[in-house]
C-alpha cells in the first residue's frame, strides 16, 4: 500500500492535459475590380497591411497580380493571391423607352452595381448575362456594369439613366388672407399626403411650416404670397397666389 500512494501522486501531477486551442485563420471574400482589390471579413476583425480601409472592405489598387497577408487580430493570419486586372471591358448597348434595356457584350456573365457618390455599392451588385431592364425613376441614377471572367471583373463601365419627369403636385385649397390688428394670416386647406409648405413674399420665400397657416407682418405696399406644397418626395407644387393691398 505505501508503495501505490506515490504512484497515485505521480499520476494526480501528471494530469491529462487539454490540447492547446488552435488559432483560427482569416476567412474572407475577396472580389477583384478592374484595378482594385477587395477585401472583406467574413469572420472576426482583420488587419492587412498595403490595403485601405473603406467600410467593411479593405481596397488596394493594383493592377498587376500579387499577394498580400491578411491577419485576424488575435488568431494567425493567412496569405492569399489574386490575378490581375482584365483589360478588356464590356460593350454596352443602352436603349431607353418607359424602362432601360441594357444590352452587353465581350463576357459571357456580367455584373451591375449602383454607383453612390462615384463609388460602387458593392452589396447592390446583380449578376445578369447578355442584357438586364432598369426601371427609371424621378432622379438620375448611375450604373457600372462589369463583365465577369473567371473570379475576375474588368473595369467598371459607367452610365447614367435620365429621370422620368416629377409627378404633378396639387396645390392648396382655400387660400385666404386674414388681417389682425399686428400681423397678418395666411389661411389655407390640404387633403393630401404632404412633407411641407413653403411661403413666398413677391417671389422671396419667408417661412416653412406643416401647419395649415402662416403669420407675418403686415405690409405697408401691395404685396403678392405664394403658398406652394412640398410633397413626400421633395417635389414641389408651382405654387397658389393671394394679394395683399393695404
Amino acid at each position: 500500500m505505501k508503495r501505490l500512494i506515490p504512484f497515485l501522486f505521480l499520476l494526480a501531477g501528471c494530469g491529462i492535459k487539454a490540447n492547446p486551442e488552435v488559432l483560427k485563420a482569416p476567412e474572407v471574400e475577396i472580389r477583384r475590380i478592374g484595378q482594385k482589390v477587395y477585401v472583406r471579413s467574413l469572420s472576426g476583425e482583420v488587419q492587412i497591411k498595403g490595403f485601405e480601409r473603406q467600410g467593411d472592405y479593405w481596397v488596394k489598387e493594383e493592377e498587376g497580380p500579387f499577394c498580400f497577408v491578411v491577419e485576424r487580430i488575435g488568431e494567425s493570419s493567412k496569405k492569399f493571391c489574386v490575378a490581375g486586372a482584365l483589360e478588356e471591358k464590356p460593350s454596352l448597348k443602352i436603349e431607353e423607352g418607359e424602362v432601360i434595356e441594357v444590352y452587353a457584350s465581350n463576357f459571357e456573365a456580367y455584373r451591375l452595381y449602383n454607383l453612390r457618390d462615384s463609388s460602387l455599392s458593392l452589396e447592390s451588385a446583380k449578376t445578369f448575362r447578355e442584357s438586364i431592364k432598369l426601371e427609371r425613376d424621378y432622379w438620375e441614377r448611375c450604373y457600372a456594369i462589369t463583365g465577369i471572367r473567371g473570379n475576375v471583373e474588368s473595369q467598371p463601365v459607367e452610365f447614367c439613366v435620365k429621370p422620368k419627369p416629377p409627378p404633378t403636385v396639387s396645390e392648396v385649397d382655400g387660400l385666404e388672407i386674414r388681417e389682425g390688428r399686428q400681423a397678418l394670416y395666411l389661411v389655407w386647406f390640404y387633403g393630401q399626403d404632404y412633407r411641407e409648405f413653403i411661403i413666398y413674399r413677391d417671389g422671396k420665400e419667408i417661412g416653412r411650416t406643416t401647419g395649415f397657416a402662416f403669420e407675418t407682418e403686415i405690409p405697408k405696399e401691395k404685396t403678392t404670397f405664394t403658398v406652394k406644397v412640398v410633397s413626400p418626395l421633395g417635389f414641389e407644387s408651382k405654387g397658389r397666389s393671394v394679394y395683399y393691398s393695404p
